[in-house]
């Protein structure tokens, strides 16, 4: 070595001073001759950067950067190598940075490959390079992955989106690749129209891309169906930024895949149509409620939801009708699932035409009753007050149970008093009574505002509700310890300076959860009483 006490970065700083040429010899020097790894590995950067404006040098500089790539054993070397390729800027650094990607019998690790792909847009990236990298969309590397799509989505969109089209039409990708490919042109699609609700803005400015996408409309949903992940939620959102730029055109062909014999692609068209909200499909869809597939049957429930059709509703009740020899016993999972829907269905629709749910009440069907009395509460109309009432007088335990929630959800205090008769009634079942005074609690919390600090004055009416809930606190000493935790959850809310008494009471209750909550109670009705007295004075 000419002088063995320069260091690279010191050749690199003097080379107009020493001479680019003479600079280079010198970094080569210290790379074949330094002990040091770090020094040879900032030779061979600096060797990479002095180059660029040697014109003389660079073919001499990349056979020495390409023979470390080849024959150089330890990996760092190797990696500096294919970076300082990049750096060179020559053409011919193109063929050992391919070489590395492309050659199957090369020795390359991931750290390599990453290298090779940083410095080939450096020198290069037109369409062979773009499909160069489209290879590696799906490489198990994340950093890999992770640098080849962000480098593609720097494109333009046209160029992005025909490259990306191009690929897709390559007979050699793995299904896995492809819909990598398809993931990508709809994050690229969902980025271009992120502040618009349909896709008019991407037509208006955009058309030559919808219309190249367009022609390969076909190979897209064959693409798309049969290998969607359901569980992928980003994967989700770009197929359907996707799916909706073809508008209506779509909706037969996505139809046609209902009737595939792999029950995976049906599944995954059923969630498009659902997603899509395509109404035409519903009639096809009920042919699927009972498929031999549960996944199939609650897909299909899911998508019945989402198009938010009317008419799916009957269709949706006779599968929960489980006295009905048509179809078989539904676990419960799947009985709120169709309930879901079904309530998605009332809540998007424009028509809200309740009368298929009031007939049921009709009926002598206790099974429906109380899956439409679950229904009336999760819809929560003021409308639906008379009819859960008259569940109350129905003998089905379910029913009534079911009838009193739905009461406390929807929040009329007209549903008060025939609440307040089940809580005093000593024949009605404790749970009954639990799920009653929750109902009240309910409905006092959507007509009165309670905080901390400033309690309102109560209503005449509230407080004697209030005051018959501590009579039943108050009576009922061998009343079920969980009727007792709901009145005492009530009143350390709403109630008063006469509910201590009662509340004392609790406290040597024989269930400690009833102590510890009588005392909890206590506690913040003083707090409360405390703070209204100094609002009073001040």
């Amino acid at each position: 070595m000419g002088d063995d006490k320069i260091l690279p970065e010191e050749i690199y700083e003097k080379r107009e001073q020493l001479g680019l040429e003479h600079s280079m010899d010198l970094l080569v020097d210290v790379l074949e001759n330094a002990k040091e790894l770090e020094d040879r590995k900032k030779a061979i950067m600096y060797l990479g950067l002095t180059s660029q404006n040697a014109a003389g040098k660079k073919k001499e500089c990349q056979e020495i950067l390409e023979s470390i790539i080849i024959s150089e054993e330890n990996l760092e070397l190797k990696c500096e190598a294919a970076l300082a390729l990049g750096k060179l800027g020559h053409k011919e650094s193109l063929k050992p940075l391919r070489w590395i990607l492309e050659d199957e019998h090369a020795s390359k690790s991931n750290e390599l490959i990453l290298s090779a792909l940083k410095s080939i847009p450096n020198i290069r990236f037109d369409e062979k390079e773009i499909q160069l990298f489209i290879n590696y969309l799906v490489h198990a590397y994340p950093p890999i992955k992770e640098f080849v799509k962000n480098q593609l989505l720097a494109l333009t969109p046209d160029e992005l989106i025909n490259n990306l089209l191009t690929a897709l039409k390559k007979e050699e990708f793995s299904e896995k690749q492809k819909i990598a490919i398809v993931n990508l042109i709809g994050f690229e699609l969902a980025s271009l129209n992120v502040s618009y609700e349909d896709a008019s803005f991407l037509k208006i400015k955009y058309s030559d891309l919808i219309n190249a996408l367009c022609e390969h409309e076909t190979l897209l949903l064959e693409t798309i169906v049969p290998n969607l992940k359901l569980n992928d939620a980003e994967m989700m959102n770009n197929v359907l930024s996707i799916l909706r730029l073809f508008g209506n055109e779509i909706h037969d062909k996505l139809i046609d895949f209902l009737s595939y014999d792999d029950f995976l692609i049906r599944k995954n068209a059923i969630k498009l149509l659902g997603e899509l909200e395509v109404d035409k499909a519903v009639e096809p869809l009920l042919n699927h409620l009972d498929d031999i597939y549960d996944e199939v049957s609650l897909a299909t429930i899911d998508a019945l939801g989402n198009i938010g059709n009317i008419s799916a509703v009957s269709h949706l009740l006779k599968v929960l009708d489980i006295e009905d020899v048509n179809y078989e016993y539904i676990d419960l999972d799947f009985k709120f699932f169709i309930l879901d829907a079904i309530k998605k269905i009332y809540l998007k629709s424009e028509k809200q035409d309740f009368e298929i749910l009031y007939a049921i009440l009709k009926k002598d069907n206790d099974i429906l009753k109380e899956s439409v009395a679950y229904l009336l509460g999760e819809i929560g109309r003021e409308e639906f007050l008379n009819p859960l009432l008259d569940l109350l007088k129905e003998k089905n335990f379910d029913v009534r149970k079911n009838a009193i929630i739905a009461l406390g959800k929807i929040g009329n205090k007209n549903a008060i008093e025939p609440l307040l008769s089940i809580i005093n009634d000593n024949r009605s079942y404790w749970l009954l009574k639990k799920v009653a005074v929750d109902a009240i609690f309910n409905i006092f919390l959507k007509h009165l505002y309670i905080n901390e600090a400033k309690r309102m004055h109560f209503e005449r009416e509230f407080i004697a509700w209030t005051e018959r809930l501590i009579d039943a606190l108050k009576l009922e000493d061998d009343e079920n310890f969980k009727v007792k935790l709901a009145i005492i959850k009530f009143l350390e809310v709403f109630g008063g300076k006469s509910a201590l008494n009662p509340l004392l009471r609790e406290i040597d209750n024989f269930y400690r959860v009833v102590s510890i909550a009588a005392t909890k109670a206590i506690k913040k009705i003083e707090k409360r009483l405390e703070l209204e007295g100094q609002s009073k004075n001040n």
